[in-house]
């Protein structure tokens, strides 16, 4: 007897070590998270610069990065160490290294009027959308070099996105001039297989001028804004066909992003000056648009599915709690005409 509860008493002890240190791990891995910060990397149209956002204080860096003209897309790597801009009237990539914030003196030489940017999952190639050219450019990002040989979408394409198996690369096609100016509309969207970098040949027929893209975390589906018709589509990304049922949102869209916990899609609509959000699950959109600032243009959400930063092209950012889909009454001034937004991984 006495030695059976000499045994109970140290499988109990034992328990009640497993159980502090599980609440001792849990406790480390909360403290960590709150530890978490990032960066917001935003890319100023207006003054060939970007301006860099504290996320935790939302204060920007007194000192922005000079980059090439008309800098437009901007996309960090999974590994936090590098920011990619796309420079539309130089038809360049400039590289940024994010913990010295010093831009590499030699862009990368891309297609023309080079549009928005996407880093694949594993951080090695960069697909780029040249609007004139009708091509993708693919940049491996260690070397800085384009591969020489672009890939041939036609039309005007525009958003770029990657799924997260990094098999396929979602691309745009929208007749929107610098500014985002309408034009003869185009509807599709092309595929193409980021292994092989080949074309699929069928697009897919979506809304009138599609505009951005993104995939949701789960890689099923994809998001597409077309801002002619104020609408989104959504793509399944394994059959690559379009749900007959388009989500009617605010005026003119243009940004997409959607958080990490895959629920819900943050809309950018720039005429209406607001955000829509969509549950992703039931593609159901929330009645109450979120007011934003003037002119807002892209969003991106924050590694922690916390908060939204949306660019306004009246020369702020405005950050958004994605729980409670309420704006923060204080706008973060940067330069002039921001566009492009994407956010650092959490470093601690």
């Amino acid at each position: 007897m006495r030695r059976f509860c000499l045994v109970l008493v140290g499988v109990v002890l034992g328990l009640a070590g497993a159980l502090v240190g599980a609440v001792s791990d849990g406790a480390s891995a909360a403290a960590a998270r709150a530890r978490c910060r990032a960066t917001a990397f935003v890319a100023n149209e207006g003054s060939g610069t970007v301006s860099t956002i504290d996320v935790k204080t939302r204060t920007k860096n007194p000192a922005d990065i000079g980059v090439g003209t008309n800098p437009f897309g901007v996309a960090v790597t999974p590994d936090g160490k590098t920011a990619l801009v796309t420079n539309q009237v130089n038809g360049t990539v400039s590289t940024i290294d994010v913990k010295t914030r010093a831009k590499d003196p030699v862009d990368i030489d891309v297609g023309s009027v080079a549009f928005w940017v996407a880093v694949a999952p594993n951080g090695k190639s960069a697909f780029v959308t040249n609007n004139d050219s009708g091509t993708v450019s693919t940049v491996d990002v260690k070397t800085r070099t384009k591969d020489p040989t672009d890939i041939a979408v036609g039309g005007n394409p525009k958003g770029v996105a990657v799924t997260p198996d990094g098999k396929t690369a979602f691309v745009t096609q929208a007749n929107l001039g610098l500014g985002l100016v309408p034009g003869p509309s185009g509807n599709s969207v092309s595929t193409i297989d980021a292994k092989t970098r080949t074309k699929n040949r069928s697009e897919i027929p979506v809304g009138s001028s599609p505009l951005d893209v993104a995939v949701t975390p789960d890689g099923k589906t994809a998001f597409v804004t077309n801002s002619a018709s104020d609408t989104v589509s959504m793509i399944d990304v394994k059959t690559k066909t379009k749900d007959p049922n388009d989500i009617e949102v605010g005026a003119f869209p243009v940004g997409v992003a959607v958080t990490p916990n895959g629920k819900t899609a943050f809309v950018v609509n720039r005429d209406s000056g607001t955000v829509s959000t969509i549950d992703v699950k039931t593609r159901t959109r929330d009645p109450d648009d979120i007011v934003v600032g003037a002119l807002p243009a892209e969003v991106a959400i924050t590694p922690d599915g916390k908060t939204a930063f949306v660019t306004n092209q009246g020369g702020t950012v405005s950050t958004i709690d994605v729980k409670t889909r309420t704006k923060n009454p204080t706008d973060v001034p940067v330069g002039s005409l921001p566009i492009g937004v994407a956010v650092t991984p959490c470093r601690r």
